[in-house]
């Protein structure tokens, strides 16, 4: 009883935060330990490489697997341990491999380096080399500016790409305004939130089915990301470009998912991205942002009919 206990607070802890959890709060130790359960029982280690001049921290499993790996690529302002629940839900004997990019989570941040998206998939590829060389191809999986990066991948390197999979994914032009981009055109953007009530109201809007975290671990959350609000409007102001011309030289088998309650890139980008000739689409119902936070089983099981050749 007390293991099960255990496994549900770390399942309920089980936090898709927005900054790193190195902080010296109770909240900030209890998500530093809830991570530390998700990453157990997703089966992943940690590691650290080296990959043009960052330190970019690394958790994996089965990297000797001659079969593709998984790559996941988290979001912006995110980390690697946003994907720890959907691992979880994966085939036990799946090569995964799951990054803080530079410049976010634990990896390292260079005040002078470029993080545009076709930079940071180099980056990914290098890793990726260093990493699983047995790896001659990889299935990867991006949400947010990390769809973005998977896409730039598998322009930039088809020879590595096996598959690919955008959650979410920014990188095209938005048929329809998202809630974020108005705020941005009023001159408001929610990621560079400077008070705590600002951060919260922003963060109510990245998912419609958060999992659940208690107030004071939100509160230690909230501290982090305000105190790298430089560090991310840099970055940001690297982002924002448009792939749309480019989508027809994507020749990967593609999965776009999608929640049609997403306030901060709208649903109505899916139709830009079926650009993609072999791609498939799968909106849900009723959430946010974050499928993979969300419903982190019910995605982790689409993916894997995905990859084993199931969807229509």
């Amino acid at each position: 009883m007390m293991l099960k206990s255990l496994r549900l607070s770390s399942l309920l802890f089980g936090l898709m935060v927005f900054a790193n959890p190195a902080q010296a709060s109770i909240g900030g130790w209890v998500q530093e330990t809830a991570l530390g359960l998700e990453q157990h029982l997703a089966s992943l280690g940690r590691s650290t490489y080296r990959i043009d001049n960052h330190d970019m921290v690394v958790f994996s499993r089965h990297i000797d697997s001659p079969a593709p790996c998984i790559v996941m690529i988290h979001g912006f302002t995110a980390r690697a341990a946003h994907w720890f629940r959907m691992a979880k839900s994966l085939p036990k004997d799946r090569c995964i491999i799951a990054m803080d990019l530079p410049g976010f989570g634990q990896s390292s941040f260079l005040p002078t380096a470029a993080y545009d998206p076709a930079t940071q998939a180099d980056r990914v590829s290098d890793l990726i080399k260093a990493m699983a060389p047995k790896n001659s191809q990889v299935d990867l999986i991006g949400n947010s500016m990390g769809g973005e990066i998977s896409a730039q991948f598998a322009l930039r390197h088809p020879e590595q790409t096996h598959s690919l999979a955008l959650m979410n994914a920014a990188g095209v032009s938005s048929p329809n305004l998202s809630t974020l981009r108005k705020q941005i055109a009023a001159g408001k953007n929610g990621f560079f939130a400077t008070t705590l009530d600002g951060w919260k109201r922003f963060y109510d809007m990245t998912m419609t089915e958060p999992p659940f975290v208690p107030g004071f671990v939100l509160d230690a959350v909230a501290a982090e990301a305000i105190a790298r609000v430089p560090r991310h409007e840099y970055i940001f102001k690297q982002l924002g470009g448009v792939m749309d011309a480019e989508l027809g030289n994507i020749h990967t088998p593609t999965l776009i998912i999608w929640g049609d309650q997403d306030q901060l890139l709208d649903v109505s980008m899916v139709s830009v991205w079926q650009r993609i000739a072999d791609s498939k689409a799968y909106v849900y119902k009723d959430i946010g942002h974050m499928p993979q936070l969300e419903r982190p089983k019910q995605t982790a099981a689409l993916y894997q009919r995905f990859l084993d050749g199931e969807l229509n």
